[in-house]
């Protein structure tokens, strides 16, 4: 499916993208006027509100029944992304009712909670039967991301935009009314599905999401007459305070950054530092609280030492080509 995500952040984001992929546990929190990002430390939760109900500001209707003739699509998209949001080991997700700001509960929330609107802003879809049956459609939705203090800090527009071929006829709905039943077995749910895990992604992932942060603590030991490690690569083995607890599993691919720090001329910020990718380690054994990793690339100037943070996404694909 072809996705495209479209945001009102600056050209700054795509000047500094690398920069600022580069978190470490020193970034604790970067804020910009249109962009986030955070850094999780160990053992630290982050709550994220959906509110609730999600807008359909389109036409498009999918009722519950022949019985019950009521929109249900909104319920139907909030349930599908309070699922996904409760699979993060890190995060609690929680419903925040009513689409206006000031009448959302806050009493309780830490500085880097978060709370997300969603809008379904556009549902365009057709049917053509040309020797076999094409469907296309044309999704958009609307995300905004409010931080605890109630201040809209991100927002994008996710479209999805796609089309599928079949070989013989397909009955698939043309004409309303629609029923959930038959709304959820045709290719637009799992197309819609799609948009909002690119919008979730946004949040959780990727440039402006969450990221967790630890450490190497220990060099691992070979016990006399081990067969489990090879002695040649004893040198490559480390021990890291990320487990399975923090979403962390075996065969994810983990970046290690390591911190410079450089003085400035900008008397309100004397300091900055500029964490860097130094190297990548694979996770080979993992307990619930910590884990063993290989090296599997580092950089010949700054070989990987004990002390170095490490970066990983909050959720999603961590493998040998996640950007970091």
């Amino acid at each position: 499916m072809k996705s495209v995500i479209y945001s009102n952040k600056s050209s700054a984001r795509y000047i500094f993208r690398g920069a600022f992929a580069l978190i470490s546990a020193l970034l604790c929190a970067v804020f910009a006027s249109t962009s986030w990002a955070a850094a999780l430390d160990k053992g630290e939760r982050v709550s994220i509100g959906l509110v609730t109900p999600i807008e359909n500001n389109t036409e498009f209707r999918v009722w519950g029944s022949k019985y019950y003739p009521g929109d249900v699509l909104s319920e139907k998209m909030a349930g599908y992304m309070l699922r996904r949001l409760r699979e993060i080991p890190r995060v609690n997700a929680e419903r925040v009712q009513g689409a206006n700001p000031d009448y959302w509960d806050m009493a309780g929330a830490s500085r880097d909670d978060l709370i997300i609107k969603v809008n379904l802003e556009q549902f365009d879809y057709r049917k053509r039967d040309t020797l076999g049956s094409k469907v296309q459609w044309d999704f958009v939705l609307r995300l905004y991301v409010y931080n605890s203090a109630k201040r809209l800090i991100y927002d994008t527009s996710v479209r999805e935009r796609d089309d599928r071929y079949y070989v013989l006829y397909n009955d698939v709905m043309e004409r309303g009314p629609f029923y959930w039943e038959e709304f959820e077995k045709s290719p637009y749910w799992p197309a819609l599905r799609h948009a909002m895990d690119e919008a979730l992604d946004d949040v959780v992932t990727g440039y402006n999401g969450y990221r967790i942060v630890g450490r190497i603590v220990a060099k691992a030991e070979r016990v006399d007459g081990s067969l489990s490690v090879p002695k040649k690569k004893m040198d490559k083995i480390y021990h890291i305070d990320l487990g399975r607890e923090d979403g962390v599993h075996v065969g994810d691919i983990l970046a290690v950054t390591r911190a410079s720090s450089v003085r400035t001329v900008a008397p309100e910020t004397p300091e900055m530092h500029f964490p860097q990718i130094i190297g990548r380690v694979r996770v080979i054994f993992i307990k619930g609280r910590d884990a063993v990793v290989e090296i599997v690339k580092e950089s010949r100037d700054a070989p990987i030492q004990l002390g170095d943070a490490l970066s990983t996404p909050l959720y999603g694909y961590r493998g040998a080509r996640s950007d970091f």
